[in-house]
């Protein structure tokens, strides 16, 4: 491939010349394209001819090409002739000498293959891009050593550092601990080359055939630690510790870094700021907890004060949410919290999300719902608030109408939002909501036709959880047209929603017992997953979908069961080559999975890669 690109650059400067000097263009073109026939298909003999006469013309551009072809063919003297009458040409070439040693080297000729190989480096000019060029034919010949001194000589000479060319020699003879000090003695002199040095690092442990992960990784850490201790004022080997600890998962660690960093640094919080929010989005929600009280530490008047405590309650909410076992003075103090935030900030949009946040917690979990729903009310009824915004707290709304079995009420409200927004994905959210309702209260062709029409939605999350819906349906009146069997699991799946963990679970292990004949296997899998999930119970968990993927690989949930897996082996169970398994799966057992794209990044994450 490389002689290909090769031989196409060197087209046009071959035409141009051919041209320029009264030649045929068509006669030139046509013997380019016989040498090229005969270089691929490694017939030298016949190209030897033509590339005599071509160096002639341009001959910076065709030695290497006919020296090889010399080479092959064993016309070793022409060759030494070739290398006599270039380096005439070209004086200062030193890695012309470097060819020179490798023909005595192909013929076992050691003493003047070392001279010449040592009159290499005693040739070197003050030239950087020389020095390169001759280090670089030094590794082609897979004389490694030389190339180092090579460029050894050549940082004397010219004090250019060759940083990333040295990384390369290391990188090929798998001397990783020489390969990393290198990036650091790197870091040490130009701090502000660390983004190169961690899309360097990160493409090194991407690109892992031989698992060169769990060695690179280990002596990175090592070194940077060494070097920290060693310049304890100098930030950017914290910086990048700080970043190999997140790629690696170890978040708590991570944070003690962070808070070093955020003392020795200028940056006014910056660093401690977007860890926060790094560990926020990947459910290290106690870790991100303690670092926005860091920051809120700093004071009212520091520029992250504001931003930091809105910012934790909505992370406390997220912990909520996702954990079983919270406390109801935990609740109350969350709630209280968000309460007062509201009202010092009443007058700024910026409260909107805290408020849907809010009186989730007062509906779902205080099951106080008559203050859920005054709260989202109040703002429904306020005149300025743009009607896009409004349209999410009546569907908030909508949730806390059917966890109190008002079904009647939630489907008017839904109705209202798809008449305002008919056609976008607001109206579509309503629509699906109002089959989901249909769905809970039995009425299950009206559901199926609902859904039906979702199948198409802009949303791919709603047209997904439309087609699962449809499917479902379709499956269980197939089976029995009565729809017993669904009835219970519609119940279940309203109790799931209702945050009645318990009798979601009595309910789904009914089905089974009341009814032999039935398709609602996987779709119990699935929900038990996630009240398991809600529970905290990750071998529940794991096994619910490890079913799904055993018994249904082929069925609607498996790319749904393979994403869960490998997000529960990422953020619960710490297990990130199993993650990677799953992900991976999805890429090639589910390409026309919804979860493809996150999967992708998520993988690639994990790989080591540096995602945008």
């Amino acid at each position: 491939m490389q002689l290909r690109k090769c031989l196409k650059q060197l087209f046009i400067v071959f035409i141009t010349l051919f041209c320029y000097s009264g030649f045929s263009q068509m006669n030139y073109q046509q013997k380019y394209q016989l040498v090229q026939s005969y270089l691929l298909q490694r017939e030298y003999e016949k190209a030897l001819p033509i590339l005599q006469e071509v160096y002639e013309i341009a001959p910076e551009y065709w030695f290497e090409y006919y020296y090889e072809a010399l080479l092959q063919t064993k016309r070793y003297a022409d060759a030494e002739k070739l290398l006599n009458k270039q380096l005439k040409k070209y004086p200062n070439r030193s890695d012309y000498y470097v060819y020179w040693g490798h023909l005595y080297d192909v013929q076992e000729n050691n003493k003047k293959a070392e001279e010449y190989f040592q009159k290499a480096i005693r040739k070197l000019p003050k030239d950087p891009n020389v020095v390169v060029l001759t280090a670089k034919q030094f590794q082609k010949y897979q004389k490694i050593e030389y190339a180092l001194k090579v460029y050894e000589k050549g940082m004397e000479l010219t004090n250019y550092p060759f940083y990333y060319e040295r990384a390369e020699i290391y990188q090929q003879t798998n001397d990783y601990k020489s390969l990393i000090n290198l990036y650091l003695d790197l870091l040490y002199s130009n701090p502000g080359e660390i983004g190169n040095v961690q899309n360097q690092l990160q493409t090194l442990l991407a690109y892992n055939p031989d698992d060169t992960t769990q060695i690179l990784q280990p002596i990175l850490k090592q070194e940077l630690i060494k070097r920290i201790q060693k310049y304890p004022d100098n930030v950017v080997y914290v910086e990048l510790l700080i970043h190999l600890l997140v790629q690696q998962g170890e978040y708590e660690q991570a944070f003690f870094q962070v808070k070093a960093y955020d003392k020795r640094s200028q940056d006014d919080g910056l660093k401690l700021f977007q860890f926060c929010q790094i560990c926020s989005k990947n459910q290290q929600y106690k870790i991100a907890e303690k670092c926005y009280e860091e920051v809120m530490k700093k004071g009212k008047l520091h520029p992250f004060y504001e931003s930091a405590r809105l910012e934790n309650l909505m992370n406390k909410y997220h912990f909520i949410v996702t954990s079983y076992s919270v406390s109801t003075q935990e609740l109350v103090d969350l709630k209280n919290k968000m309460y007062q935030y509201i009202q010092e900030n009443k007058n700024s949009s910026i409260i909107y999300p805290l408020v849907l946040g809010l009186s989730d917690i007062e509906a779902r979990y205080i099951q106080n719902f008559d203050r859920a729903d005054s709260l989202l009310r109040y703002y429904i009824d306020q005149i300025q608030i743009k009607p896009e915004i409004k349209a999410q707290f009546k569907l908030k709304l909508v949730d806390v109408y059917v966890l109190q079995n008002k079904l009647w009420e939630a489907i008017l409200l839904c109705m209202q939002v798809e008449k305002d927004f008919k056609y976008e994905e607001l109206g579509q959210e309503a629509q699906f909501k109002r089959a989901k309702i249909s769905f809970y209260s039995g009425e299950f062709k009206l559901a199926k036709s609902q859904a039906d029409i979702l199948k198409g939605a802009t949303s791919k999350l709603i047209a997904n959880d439309a087609l699962e819906l449809s499917m479902i349906i379709s499956d269980a009146l197939n089976k029995d047209s009565s729809g017993a069997a669904l009835m219970y699991y519609a119940k279940a799946e309203l109790l799931l929603f209702q945050n009645k963990l318990d009798e979601a679970v009595a309910m789904l292990d009914s089905i089974n017992q009341k009814f032999t004949n039935h398709s609602l296997e996987d779709d119990i899998f699935f929900q038990k997953a996630k009240i398991y999930e809600q529970k905290q119970d990750w071998s529940g968990t794991e096994q619910m979908y490890l079913n799904i993927l055993n018994y249904y690989s082929q069925e609607m949930y498996a790319d749904d069961a393979a994403y869960k897996l490998a997000q529960l082996y990422q953020y619960k169970l710490n297990d990130k080559t199993k993650a990677m398994e799953y992900y991976l799966k999805i890429l090639s057992d589910y390409p026309g999975s919804y979860y493809v794209p996150e999967a992708r990044k998520m993988y690639r994450l994990l790989r080591g890669e540096n995602v945008n």
